[in-house]
C-alpha cells in the first residue's frame, strides 16, 4: 500500500477506534437488553425516567469532547481544504448544507425533541415523586409510537441522513472526509441493527412501512403498467 495511505491510517487510528467504540455503546445503550440490565441494577423508575437524559448527555460528551479532540483538535493541518470549489459550486453546496440542518431539525421536532432528549421522562419522574403521577404513560418514539409521516415519510432514518448530508456538503478537508467515512460506516451498521429492533417491536406495521419508504434515500414511486 502507498506510504501516504498507511500514514493516514496511523494518524487517524485513535479517532477511528474511539468512534467505533462510541458507535457500539451508543447503539447498545438504546436497546432493550441494556435497559433490562439497568432495570435490574437501578430499578424501573431510573430506566423509565432518568436513563434517556443520561444517555443523551453521555453521547454528547463522548462525541463532542472526546472524539472531536482526537479527530479535529489533534489534526489541525487536516482542516485545510484539499481543493477549491468554483463560486457557483460553493453556493450550491452551501444551500444543500443549510438544507441538511433544516431536514435534521424537522426530524428532531417530529420525534418530539423533549421526549427524544429525555426531559419529558425526567419531568414525569419528578411529578411521580411529588405524588402527582401523570394520568397516561408516554407513547415513546420508536418503542410505542412509529412515525411514518412528514420527514419519516421521505426516509426511514432522517436524523442519520441529515448527519450524512451535513458532512457530505462540508468543506473538502481531510478531517471531514475521513470523518464522513467513519460516520457512513456507523450509519449503515447502526441502521441495520435499528431496523431489526423496529421489526421486532412493530412487526407487520414496520414491514409495510419499510416496503413503502427507503432507508436513506427517497424511494421513487413506480406505476404498474396495465397489460
Amino acid at each position: 500500500m502507498p506510504a501516504d495511505f498507511m500514514q493516514t491510517v496511523a494518524d487517524y487510528l485513535e479517532s477511528s477506534i474511539a468512534f467505533a467504540i462510541f458507535g457500539l455503546l451508543h447503539s447498545v445503550g438504546a436497546r432493550e437488553p441494556c435497559k433490562a440490565l439497568l432495570e435490574r441494577w437501578c430499578g424501573a423508575f431510573f430506566v423509565d425516567h432518568c436513563w434517556r437524559l443520561i444517555y443523551c448527555a453521555l453521547s454528547f460528551t463522548a462525541l463532542y469532547y472526546g472524539i472531536s479532540r482526537l479527530h479535529w483538535v489533534a489534526h489541525p493541518s487536516g482542516d485545510t481544504w484539499l481543493m477549491l470549489y468554483p463560486d457557483w459550486l460553493w453556493m450550491i453546496l452551501l444551500v444543500l448544507h443549510l438544507g441538511s440542518v433544516a431536514f435534521g431539525y424537522l426530524a428532531f421536532i417530529q420525534s418530539d425533541y423533549l421526549e427524544f432528549l429525555g426531559f419529558k421522562q425526567v419531568w414525569r419522574g419528578v411529578r411521580t415523586l411529588a405524588g402527582r403521577p401523570p394520568a397516561r404513560p408516554l407513547a415513546l418514539f420508536g418503542q410505542a409510537r412509529l412515525e411514518v409521516r412528514g420527514v419519516y415519510g421521505v426516509v426511514r432514518h432522517p436524523m442519520l441522513v441529515a448527519g450524512f448530508w451535513f458532512l457530505l456538503t462540508s468543506g473538502p478537508s481531510r478531517n471531514n472526509l475521513i470523518y464522513l467515512l467513519m460516520y457512513t460506516a456507523y450509519m449503515l451498521i447502526g441502521g441495520y441493527y435499528e431496523e431489526k429492533r423496529l421489526v421486532r417491536i412493530f412487526a407487520g406495521q414496520y414491514l409495510d412501512y419499510r416496503r413503502r419508504v427507503g432507508a436513506f434515500f427517497p424511494r421513487i414511486p413506480t406505476r404498474s403498467i396495465a397489460p
